[in-house]
């Protein structure tokens, strides 16, 4: 790969793209090297002040095949100055140039796209994932072939999606966007912590009847479908997931009963996926990133305690109206307005404060939780005030994070009294 960037020469494409254009035109244009079945390599510079780089579009395979050098550089946020001349043995025509670059423009102007099926496998720790459930005509989540030989364990979710996008590329990054989405809201509506399904190197070992350890080595784990579909599923394929009635404020039957034995979902969910895809980009950008903060906190659960309860804080924070004005809302203010005032004076009047935990966490480092402490099976005089404080938020800051999506961000504030 050459860097054409400071060559000087003949350059007879002279093509300036608007910055409203800029990153659709990037994407069309690789939209149309697919199209015609052509080859591509490149170069890029990143600075703080701009971008640039070198792009050599190949029309045939080959040591010197007929080719379009593209030369580009972008000031930040402004329009993209490209120049571009043909090369290769034999040269490219300079029309054929001219009708590829016009091919872009036409990609761009009309708002060409492509639809395209893609899929995820997905896994989370719980009961077993049996049904299929359409949260509408193009998302599905539907079960894997197999699952842990107990009832609770290591788990998988196989998604499915159709994707518009500009070209392949496009709809690969549209569905990676969409993983994020969907993981962000089975994460506050289903309470899961879903992963993508990684196959990975580690070490395993063997065990006797007895369970005394025999051999380690290492090796690959991870789940395999064994049983693949070609293509985007039919309805039907599968019987339909598990479902239960929920009061809203509410989660449902918390944890498991002696009557559950696989996951189910509430039955509403459907008008809750309607709901998210209905928000509008800025209101969908605000849930995304408390439903992200729920995200972490889950992660950090059960190694990192305290830093779990910091992140379930942050999320319900997260969720506080724009403005200024709206700075000084604390936790208990947002429980208040969106749950009820009752909730947030129960959470307030637990002997750990969780507003105080995330404040002296951030701050001070303080753990809430003891993470330092040796941890005892048998510890007669332990204090559950902290797990009792943790399993409350964990559920009031799930019904909060549904209730800001059943109202669409549109609450009326409550200041929950000191």
């Amino acid at each position: 790969m050459t860097d054409s960037r400071f060559e000087e020469g003949d350059w007879p494409i002279q093509l300036n793209v608007s910055a409203n254009d800029a990153e659709n035109w990037m994407a069309h244009l690789h939209a149309e090297i697919d199209h015609r079945g052509w080859l591509s390599s490149s170069f890029s510079q990143f600075d703080a002040t701009e971008n640039s780089g070198t792009l050599s579009v190949h029309a045939a395979n080959g040591p010197s095949p007929p080719t379009l050098d593209i030369v580009w550089e972008r000031p930040r946020g402004k329009e993209i100055q490209l120049k571009a001349r043909p090369s290769g043995t034999p040269l490219l025509a300079l029309d054929v140039a001219h009708d590829f670059l016009g091919c872009i423009n036409e990609r761009v102007r009309t708002g060409t796209t492509l639809r395209g099926h893609r899929q995820a496998l997905l896994t989370y720790d719980g009961l077993p994932w049996r049904g299929e459930l359409w949260l509408d005509a193009d998302h599905r989540l539907g079960p894997p072939s197999k699952h842990p030989d107990t009832l609770f364990g290591p788990q998988i979710v196989i998604f499915d999606a159709m994707i518009e996008g500009i070209g392949q590329k496009g709809i690969t990054g549209n569905f990676q966007k969409r993983l994020k989405e969907i993981r962000v809201f089975l994460g506050f509506i289903l309470g899961l912590k879903l992963e993508l399904n990684k196959l990975e190197q580690g070490w395993t070992y063997e065990v006797d009847a007895e369970g005394k350890g025999l051999k380690c080595k290492l090796g690959n784990f991870g789940y395999i479908e064994e049983l693949p579909q070609m293509g985007f599923p039919k309805s039907g394929c599968a019987p339909p997931v598990k479902r239960r009635a929920v009061t809203r404020p509410g989660l449902g039957p918390y944890g498991i009963h002696f009557d559950m034995h696989e996951m189910w979902v509430p039955a509403d969910i459907e008008e809750l996926w309607a709901l998210f895809l209905g928000l509008p980009s800025p209101k969908r950008d605000h849930l995304l990133r408390a439903g992200n903060a729920n995200l972490i906190a889950k992660s950090m659960w059960p190694d990192q305690r305290t830093a779990y309860v910091t992140f379930l804080v942050v999320a319900c924070e997260a969720l506080k109206p724009d403005g200024k004005r709206y700075d000084k809302l604390n936790v208990y203010d947002v429980i208040a307005s969106l749950v009820g005032l009752n909730e947030a004076q129960h959470l307030r009047q637990l002997s750990v404060h969780p507003q105080k935990v995330r404040s002296k966490h951030v701050h001070r480092g303080q753990l809430a939780a003891g993470e330092l402490v040796p941890m005892l099976f048998h510890d007669y005089f332990g204090d559950p005030s902290f797990d009792e404080m943790s399993r409350v938020l964990s559920m009031i800051v799930r019904m909060s994070l549904i209730e800001w999506l059943r109202c669409g961000g549109n609450f009326r504030v409550v200041h929950c009294p000191i």
